[in-house]
């Protein structure tokens, strides 16, 4: 038996030259030498309360499990710090969810989950990112009713969900590291705003920290039960948004790294680097730019794959595996499913020959080839779920089996997809293309989307974006890089020239750490991947901020269980604990400053091209006077008008140009009689809502009819530049930045009145008072001269009306429009 350290924190098994655990990072005890030539000793009998502290001993339980004679309803301090932090989070994440106007994608996300829930009618689109939100949108409404609040309660349980997984890493982060992420997470700024957001990122940073966090635990574990919390947390991920293929690359590489030796690593590293001066170098719009990029890619993938092919069975000829993660994939016995895996694989193979690669050469399969290809998939599935049962690899086949079962359910629409379609064969085709769209469709879309830029923000948006919203994550994550990379790897360099510091005491404080170093490296690939990522928003900061948090959380809680000697470090340590509670107060601050007070005003930085509080009352006024024309559903209706009138009414008709769809589709979706043409041509109901770019053509048209107007904000944002006052804001330059930090906060020259100083800065970090203008997207609307004086929607004395435009000639009478169920709306983002 291969000499072992058992940690006496967690109980892991550690290698005999380990000093520290590869579990929890705690310092190991001494090796013992047993003689292998002795028997092992006869286990004593035990018995009475002696037995039970000797065998509590033998398993090594630390002061996180203590033995103790508590009541039922005793509690530790941190047990119940844990459920004041659970309550605060629910309260956070559900407290007036409907108060805050609806964003641009917010309302798009909301629509659509409720024309699926109202008429099962979705089918998978990657402009709208993945199926999971809109089924899961639908069954809240269907569970809490339609309404603002129930469009963000899935989000809202997400970031609950987000807070408990937190718990479950105390085995890992260690007492003080879990309880101060879970803190983290309640408290930040960004988790609280996007857990309250009806937008896909709150879905997926909850389920990729499930695949984390269970992972963990199966990695110490060895629990199928955990495996398939992990397959379902990835699969949730996957089928959420498209930005799981980023997470994959980042711990997908991590993994090769400790899974191959460093000269494959080089090599791999090496192919894909060729690949990236390829994109750097080449002219993109040449037709060979994408094929050749993407095949010396897949030449690194292959080599990697190949690789951990033969390293795979390597371990399993030797029968004894070289590490702990080989280990685990030793033990998943792919070995014994191995046909079923090739059977998967040449599925997908066959299928992207036959939806993508074959129509370019014009061969084109018949419809009954579709179904045909679809129940071989089906049969594929089953044939896993089959091997699930008779318990065949069950780690393995149960993940594999669940993943499919619900990506398979989420992107068919429970195999609805299609059901419009004139005939069977039709229908199964279009299941076919359901499946592979659910696999590459979205990749293919977005991959074609890098050169747009949207948002068109530098590569260092997250560099500010950051520390602007999450100081205490970034400061700390910087720290814990420094000392669980950066130091132990200088240490090794000593080594490599100065040998015998290799048997110096103070060497092993330095071992490699591998849990801390996994959340850098998830960290900084984020960073880059997304830095990359043509699309940077702010609600992508929580994929950037997760691992910054936890590795943030795991040095605090280090040092705060450290007992220095030394006096010096006793006053370090005292001031990183009293900088990371002032640092953790501030974000609480800013969190309840953004969450409740400043939702909808741009002066954050996490709100970005909101709706604005406008909309709500646009929204007030239409129904205002809708319900007064129709009897509707006014609380506030004459008396007579009985519950029935008021719960069937047909509202006004509409008319809402495309640019202001949003977010008044989901705002006005009970108004049946509403369209949303991509120009006004005719006055044709008796509201209309305009976008002010469209005045040239609108405004005489709509003023000749007698039609009244004000102008109201649609959206709102602020574009700020962080050194230069002033819109728009001035891509920043050496010399500019130097200019900006020796006159405005170093004083070497004379200060600048025209770029920010450390005054804006206070009272922007105190009370976010911003130092330029708001910058918006207007609209009009217009409503019917006679409704207007009915409804008090007059005044001749406001400022904006424009004078320069013509009287058109007279337009002729509105003709009403036919009631329509449906309407169709621009897919705009």
């Amino acid at each position: 038996m291969p000499e072992i350290k058992l940690c006496g924190k967690c109980g892991f098994k550690n290698p005999a030259t380990n000093n520290f655990c590869e579990q929890c990072g705690s310092k190991l005890p001494a090796a013992s030498h047993p003689d292998k030539s002795l028997p092992k000793p006869t286990p004593t009998v035990k018995t009475g309360k002696t037995a039970q502290e000797t065998e509590l001993k033998e398993k090594n339980l630390t002061a996180e499990t203590p033995v103790s004679s508590r009541g039922p309803l005793s509690f530790s301090w941190m047990e119940i710090a844990y459920a004041a932090l659970l309550l605060l989070a629910v309260f956070t994440r559900f407290d007036h969810l409907g108060a805050k106007p609806h964003h641009h994608d917010e309302s798009m996300h909301a629509f659509y989950s409720y024309q699926l829930f109202h008429d099962g009618d979705y089918q998978y689109d990657p402009m709208m990112h993945g199926p999971f939100q809109f089924h899961g949108n639908a069954f809240m409404y269907y569970l809490f009713g339609v309404s603002n609040a129930s469009s963000r309660y899935l989000a809202a349980f997400f970031g609950i969900l987000t807070v408990v997984l937190a718990i479950f890493l105390r085995p890992f982060l260690g007492r003080w590291g879990a309880f101060l992420a879970t803190a983290m997470i309640v408290f930040s700024p960004s988790f609280m705003y996007f857990d309250r957001f009806c937008r896909e990122d709150a879905y997926i940073a909850g389920a990729t920290f499930l695949m984390v966090v269970f992972l963990f635990r199966y990695y110490r574990s060895r629990r199928s039960l955990d495996l398939w919390w992990a397959a379902l947390g990835f699969t949730i991920a996957f089928c959420t948004k498209e930005s799981m293929f980023l997470t994959i690359a980042v711990i997908g590489t991590y993994l090769f790294v400790r899974l191959l030796p460093w000269s494959n690593v080089i090599i791999a590293g090496v192919i894909t680097g060729i690949a990236l001066l390829w994109v750097k170098n080449v002219d993109k719009t040449s037709p060979a730019f994408l094929p050749v990029f993407l095949f010396i890619l897949g030449a690194a993938l292959a080599y990697t794959l190949v690789q951990l092919f033969f390293r795979w069975q390597e371990n399993l000829k030797k029968g004894k595996a070289e590490s702990a993660l080989w280990e685990i994939i030793c033990g998943l016995g792919f070995e014994k499913i191995s046909w079923s895996l090739l059977a998967v694989l040449g599925w997908w193979v066959v299928t992207l020959l036959i939806l993508r690669v074959f129509p370019h050469f014009g061969v084109n399969f018949p419809l009954p080839f579709s179904c045909l290809w679809v129940l071989v998939y089906l049969g594929i599935l089953f044939w896993f779920c089959w091997l699930w049962l008779k318990n065949t690899a069950p780690a393995l086949t149960g993940s594999i089996a669940i993943g499919s079962i619900v990506f398979t359910l989420l992107f068919t629409t429970f195999f609805t997809v299609g059901a419009n379609q004139p005939d069977f064969w039709s229908r199964m085709h279009g299941l076919l293309n359901a499946i592979y769209n659910g696999a590459f469709g979205g990749l293919e879309y977005w991959w074609g989307q890098q050169g747009v830029h949207r948002g068109d923000e530098p590569w260092y948006y997250y560099l500010v974006l950051l520390p602007a919203t999450e100081l205490v994550s970034f400061l700390f994550s910087i720290v814990a890089m420094v000392y669980y990379w950066l130091v132990p790897a200088l240490v090794r360099i000593r080594v490599f020239f100065y040998p015998s510091y290799k048997q110096d005491p103070a060497y092993a404080k330095y071992a490699w750490n591998h849990l801390p170093i996994f959340l850098g490296y998830w960290y900084l690939g984020s960073m880059v991947l997304f830095g990359w990522a043509g699309e940077k928003m702010p609600w992508l900061i929580i994929h950037l901020l997760l691992p910054a948090l936890l590795l943030s959380a795991y040095l605090i809680g280090r040092i705060i269980e450290a007992k220095p000697l030394d006096q010096v470090w006793k006053s370090a340590r005292l001031a990183a604990v009293a900088v990371f509670i002032l640092l953790i107060s501030y974000s609480l601050h800013s969190a309840v400053l953004l969450t409740f007070y400043h939702e909808a005003n741009p002066v954050e930085p996490l709100v970005y091209v909101q709706s604005g509080p406008d909309c709500q009352e646009v929204e007030r006024i239409i129904r205002e006077i809708s319900y007064g024309e129709t009897g509707g559903p006014n609380p506030d209706a004459p008396p007579g008008v009985t519950d029935a009138e008021k719960a069937f009414h047909d509202g006004l008709a509409l008319t809402i140009e495309d640019k202001c769809s949003w977010p008044f589709a989901w705002q006005l979706r009970d108004f049946s009689r509403r369209n949303h043409p991509a120009n006004i041509t005719m006055a044709d109901n008796p509201i209309i809502l305009t976008a002010t770019e469209s005045d040239a053509q609108v405004y005489p048209l709509l003023s000749q009819a007698g039609y009244v107007n004000r102008k109201y904000k649609l959206r709102i944002w602020w574009v700020p530049s962080w050194f230069k006052k002033g819109y728009p804001s001035t891509e920043i330059t050496s010399s500019l930045f130097f200019s900006w930090l020796f006159s405005n906060f170093i004083p070497l020259s004379p200060a600048r009145p025209d770029m920010v100083d450390w005054g804006d800065l206070k009272s922007w970090l105190l009370y976010r008072q911003v130092w330029s203008d708001l910058g918006s997207y207007n609209m009009r609307m217009w409503v019917r001269k006679d409704l207007a004086d009915k409804y008090g929607f007059t005044g001749t004395d406001r400022s904006d009306i424009p004078t320069e435009y013509p009287l058109p000639a007279p337009t002729p009478a509105p003709t009403p429009e036919k009631k329509n169920r449906h309407t169709t709306l621009p897919n705009t983002r």
